[in-house]
């Protein structure tokens, strides 16, 4: 698992004054992109190699408010993998007092750059981020 600390911004609020749920998705992104740093896998390399890791799916569920200012942990786990795609889950935890705020999943899909078609990653990437799934399974 990997944990990204955010700080809401004025900007990520609404008029009602939480956090707009777009913004959600957004902090998904940013722990699943460390998560696969972490991994060792690097995405422009990726890109380089023709394969892209468009998201097929996303699904959140929103518990509780976030405000402005509020210091939020984004945890991110991979829950499955194969060569052809990759699901995350993810939970958004309001660090002073450790509330679920919301939880999600994302499913993303290799596909080849030029074609759109599905892609198969290679042994690399593939093998590095083997190797976080499986350190993950065994901390669940």
């Amino acid at each position: 698992m990997v944990s990204v600390t955010e700080r809401v911004r004025f900007s990520e609020t609404d008029m009602m004054g939480n956090a707009h749920h777009a913004n959600h998705i957004r902090w998904f992104e940013c722990a699943r992109c460390e998560y696969m740093r972490a991994a060792g896998v690097d995405l422009f390399e990726l890109m380089d190699e023709g394969i892209l890791f468009p998201i097929k799916n996303v699904n959140c569920e929103y518990i509780d408010n976030i405000y402005y200012d509020d210091e939020i942990v984004i945890e991110a786990r991979l829950v499955k993998l194969s060569r052809a795609q990759m699901v995350y889950a993810y939970r958004i935890l309001r660090k002073r007092d450790g509330r679920l705020m919301a939880e999600g999943t994302t499913q993303n899909v290799f596909t080849h750059k030029d074609t759109g078609k599905v892609a198969r990653i290679g042994d690399g990437p593939y093998l590095r981020l083997k190797a976080m799934y499986e350190t993950d399974q065994q901390e669940m």
